[in-house]
């Protein structure tokens, strides 16, 4: 809820600073849309894998913070160009 949150108010801002700078709806909903989803994964991801690493025999604080990052990054940059493929039809 933490990460949905954020993301929502991010997305708020984003919106705004698009339509007003560029004039453009659809990016503004493309950016918006990707912070929720993303915010939101990130705060999921990082919850997790933490807990999968001390299931799995590692020291969650040691393994989970590059990890985290990485997979938050990857997955961050997939859901934006989905979005952006789906909401801009490109």
């Amino acid at each position: 809820m933490a990460g949905a949150s954020l993301g929502l108010v991010l997305a708020v801002l984003v919106l705004g600073i698009a339509v007003a700078f560029v004039g453009k709806v659809e990016i503004g909903l493309t950016v918006g849309l990707s912070l929720i989803a993303i915010a939101a994964l990130a705060a999921t991801v990082g919850t997790l894998l933490p807990y999968l690493f001390h299931k799995m025999g590692f020291d969650p604080a040691f393994m989970a913070s590059p990890f985290i990052t990485t997979v938050a990054d990857i997955l961050g940059i997939l859901i934006y160009l989905n979005i952006a493929k789906t909401l801009l039809n490109i």
